[in-house]
Formats: C-alpha cells, structure tokens, sequence
C-alpha cells in the first residue's frame, strides 16, 4: 500500500529531489540531507519506508507514526512533499528489489506536475546505488542520477538515538521527540501536596510541567466539586489529556515533563461521586485516554498530611480521602501500572514534620531510577 501526503498538492519543476529513509526517528543527519535536497532541486519528495513490523516499529515508531510525524515535521515546506512506502507485501531486499523499486517509480509519478523531468536520489549506502541505477525506468522520459550522502560530516545515527535519547535528545527532530520524552505523573488525593510537588521537581531541572485541569475548569465555570456533572468531567477528561499534551510537545521538554494528574485520577474522582449511568457513559471516555497515555513514572502521595481548606475545594471530601487512595490503587492495578507506581509514604522528622523534604528526595532517587534522569539535590 501506497499513501501519499494528502496535505499538499503535487510538486512542480522539473528537478525533483528524492530522499528516503526508515526515520525512526528524523534526526539532524536527516534534516541537513533533505535541506540539501531542497537546496539544489525545485521539490523533494521525501518517502517514509518499511513497515509497521520494522526495527521502528520495535520502539513503538511504526512506519504509520513515522509518516504522520513526517507530515507533521514539514508541514510549512511548500517543496517537500512526504510520502509512504509500505514494504509489507513485497519480499525482503534482495528479493524484493524490483518491486520495491516499482514502488519507488510509481510514488515519483503520482506525486509530480511536469513530464521529462530530471530526478535525483539522494541515498545513504552504495548498494543503493547500484540497485536504483539497474532499474531506472527507460521509457518515461524522465533523466535520473543517484548521489550518495556524506556521512561523515554529521556523526549521528538513528541507531544512536534509539539506544540513548536523552543523550542525544538535541539531535531528534522536535516532531519526534514526544515519542521519546520521559513523563512523571504525580497522582492522589486532594490537598496531599501534588501540585506542589510537581512544581518543585520540574522546577529543580528546568523540565515543563502541567497544572491540575479540574481546578483551572471549576474556577472558570465558578463551580464547585459537588455540583460537577457529567459533560462536566468529560470536559475534565480532555481537558487534563490536552494540557498533559502541550507539556509533552512543548518546545521546553528537554527530555522529560511532570504532569499534575491524568485521567485515571479524573476517573476516581467519577466512580466515588458520579452516579454508577453516569460514570458507565463516560468509561469508553475515559477508556481510550487512559488508553493513549505514556507514563514512565506514576509517584502517589497518600493522604497523610493534612487537609487544609484553602478556600477552593470540598472540605467534606476529607472523610474520603483513604477510600480515594484505596480506590486509586485499585484502578492502577487495573490498568496495569504499578510496576511503575513509587507510594511517596514518607513521613516527617524534627526538621521536616510535615515530611515534604523526605517526599521530595525520594521523588528525585525514583526519577532517576525509573526514567535514568537525574536531578541534583542536597544531602539531608
């Protein structure tokens, strides 16, 4: 199957430019070849090939991700036009080299203006080299050359990047980074120190981070926790998924983000304080969010520090926080998640009654043990 860039029209002039490659990910090695492409030509047709079986595909980058991000990544380009090669029902190289090559030539004629044109490929290995010249078409007017790249000049591999991302994370093209960036979620019970908490990790490594969704939603909609409804925690559901999002995507993630809540939490909330119609409407809601959520590190403060009325929320809600917390770790064990769940139980001490200093400690040793991001801190 052949999909082509439905974003842009066909390319125009006659010296097309093409460059093709698995790009799991886009790095900069790519990015300078393609700009040298679109330097010297009047279009570039950039090809995303393989599989969604692939060595990408392996790192959770199959080749349907790798073209969208392709799109996604060039989407202010007028002179590059992204297209897909899908390697799924054709042999293997070398067995499959004429009908990859097929595949080749047919994308080049179907995403092209002008006949008679003079086309070049811009490759990375000698093999292809030889392979492109034996099929080159011979009878559709077209002219083509094929160059190989100079890799030298730019030390770099996505082999690299797939093993060390944080270490190579400026060499990954922005688009791409999403799938590589470490998430930390703080989760729990109201008044228990998460935002806090948050604020103070994402702070000590300049790292983005997310603020709780139902708080900035309840006092824009001037509403308080009780009288919240259905559409009210849909709203909540997304609300909380797109704010995780923008961190995520941020041109500020440097590897890693912090995120205030996400949908499970938001999902607690719903099955203790919704009625059971009401929550069983949202479940397919909240099903695929939590679905299409990536989390490295999932740190819960139970409710052990006191519950303080700071004007906003429910105090009645005090009585519940033990059964928030039990319903909480229920719903990680749902889901599967709590071979990535730190309890930050710590309790205070003389110099630290209430224990934040202990909570915070312990959340940077399990950030570094979970994500292998390290944030510096003081000794006690």
């Amino acid at each position: 199957m052949i999909t082509n860039n439905i974003s842009k029209s066909r390319l125009k002039g006659k010296k097309i430019g093409v460059y093709f490659g698995t790009f799991a990910p886009l790095h900069i090695g790519h990015q300078q070849q393609i700009y040298k492409c679109v330097a010297l030509n009047d279009g570039v047709l950039l090809i995303a090939s393989g599989t969604n079986h692939d060595r990408g595909a392996e790192i959770g980058l199959p080749l349907s991700k790798r073209f969208r991000y392709l799109r996604e990544a060039y989407n202010d380009e007028p002179d590059i036009k992204v297209a897909m090669l899908d390697e799924e029902n054709i042999p293997p190289i070398p067995d499959g080299w004429n009908q990859w090559a097929n595949m080749l030539f047919d994308l080049i004629r179907k995403n092209t203006i002008e006949k008679n044109l003079e086309v070049t490929f811009y490759v990375g290995e000698k093999e292809y080299v030889t392979e492109l010249t034996k099929r080159f078409p011979i009878d559709d007017g077209n002219i083509y050359a094929v160059e190989i790249a100079d890799r030298h000049d730019i030390k770099i591999s996505a082999t690299q990047i797939r093993e060390n991302p944080q270490l190579h994370w400026n060499d990954i093209n922005r688009v791409f980074r999403r799938h590589f960036s470490k998430v930390v979620t703080v989760m729990g019970s109201a008044s228990t120190g998460k935002s806090t908490l948050v604020r103070w990790l994402a702070r000590s490594i300049n790292a983005p981070f997310s603020l709780e969704f139902a708080r900035e939603y309840e006092e824009f909609s001037n509403i308080d926790d009780d009288e919240l409804g259905m559409d009210d925690y849909a709203r909540m559901i997304t609300g909380q998924y797109d704010a995780n999002s923008r961190e995520v995507n941020s041109s500020a993630n440097s590897g890693i983000v912090f995120l205030d809540t996400d949908a499970i939490v938001t999902r607690v909330y719903a099955k203790l304080y919704l009625k059971k119609d009401q929550f069983l409407q949202l479940e397919p809601l909240f099903q695929k969010t939590i679905a299409d959520e990536h989390m490295d590190l999932i740190l819960v403060i139970p409710p052990i520090t006191d519950y303080v009325d700071d004007g906003f929320r429910n105090m009645e809600w005090e009585a519940s926080r033990l059964e928030f917390h039990e319903e909480l770790m229920r719903q990680l064990e749902e889901f599967g998640l709590m071979e990535k769940v730190v309890i930050l139980s710590d309790n205070g001490h003389s110099r630290d009654e209430r224990g934040f200093l202990q909570r915070y400690h312990h959340a940077i040793d399990s950030v570094k043990q979970f994500t292998g991001v390290e944030i510096k801190r003081l000794e006690y």
